[in-house]
């Protein structure tokens, strides 16, 4: 004898539910609040950038502006007869200024050269009886003092100059020995009579002592 139990009872079995009005109507509701959602967004955003594109325009617009008045006011200066020549004063002053720079260059290299060759020419023309200690080199002339044991090797010693290009053709109005009574050597002094007033002592034309 065979018994059948049935267990996919009448509550197992899948319910089909229909779609109801009120179901329907929630969910177009919440479609268009979502919707309606979305166009506010976007009509906010797109107001703000809107905004935010006015500003940039107008910022623009008057940076533009106050470029625009510089620039007139710029051409009307450079109109203006008195701003030209002021600007031509201001000019002329500033290359008569680079002129007399290089001048006062050129002649302070020129100046420092020749005392250089004029040092190295002294130095040539060495006399082991002679020694140096002041040399004046000023307008062009020049005046030597020092001392020797040996008054009659000044005059050779002139006469070597002409050997030399920056001592060659030298006026010297002052010649002048004194006798130093602590020492044996003389002092000399040989240069020009424009030194006067630089040296030490009161220098007479042409004298020897």
């Amino acid at each position: 004898m065979k018994l059948l139990a049935n267990l996919y009872v009448a509550e197992l079995h899948p319910r089909k539910q229909s779609l109801t009005f009120t179901r329907a109507a929630s969910v177009v509701a919440a479609a268009v609040v979502l919707a309606v959602l979305l166009t506010v967004a976007s009509r906010w955003y797109a107001g703000q950038q809107q905004v935010e594109t006015q500003r940039t325009n107008h910022e623009l617009s008057q940076v533009q502006q106050r470029l625009t008045a510089k620039q007139n006011q710029l051409r009307a200066a450079m109109n203006n007869p008195q701003v030209e020549q002021k600007i031509t004063e201001v000019e002329a002053q500033l290359a008569q200024r680079q002129r007399l720079l290089q001048q006062m260059a050129s002649v302070t290299a020129s100046s420092q050269t020749s005392f250089a060759q004029l040092l190295t020419d002294i130095a040539k023309a060495d006399v082991e009886s002679i020694w140096l200690h002041r040399v004046i080199a000023a307008n062009n002339q020049l005046t030597l003092q020092g001392k020797t044991n040996d008054a009659s090797a000044l005059p050779q010693w002139l006469a070597s100059f002409s050997n030399y290009p920056t001592l060659q053709e030298r006026q010297f109005g002052v010649f002048e020995l004194r006798d130093n009574s602590t020492e044996a050597a003389l002092d000399f002094t040989v240069g020009s009579l424009a030194h006067s007033s630089l040296l030490s002592g009161t220098a007479r034309s042409g004298s020897a002592r």
